[in-house]
């Protein structure tokens, strides 16, 4: 399969599904196509900050905050980042 957009709803279903290493992968899959999705690098940011790794999440939002600056999604994952790393002046 080479669309990264069925590749990225996989990935959310399997998300919602509480299946984070199959969602893992297809989110991966998403971006070896289009290493720029938005959508998955969102997603693997999420499954990153859930698993406690922030430094890691914030690595993928920074890179969509480049391309989109006023996602609300992508604000509100980088200041839970914060919030979890006790970064607490970062967050206002």
């Amino acid at each position: 399969m080479e669309n990264p957009e069925i590749l990225n709803s996989l990935g959310l279903l399997y998300l919602q599904l509480g299946e984070n290493l199959n969602a893992f992968q297809f989110l991966g899959n998403a971006l070896s196509i289009d290493s720029k999705h938005e959508k998955s690098i969102l997603a693997m940011g999420s499954i990153m900050q859930e698993r406690g790794d922030y430094d890691a999440a914030l690595i993928k939002y920074k890179a969509v905050a480049n391309s989109d600056p006023n996602s609300a999604h992508l604000w509100n994952n980088i200041g839970m980042c914060f919030f979890g790393k006790q970064r607490y002046i970062a967050v206002q």
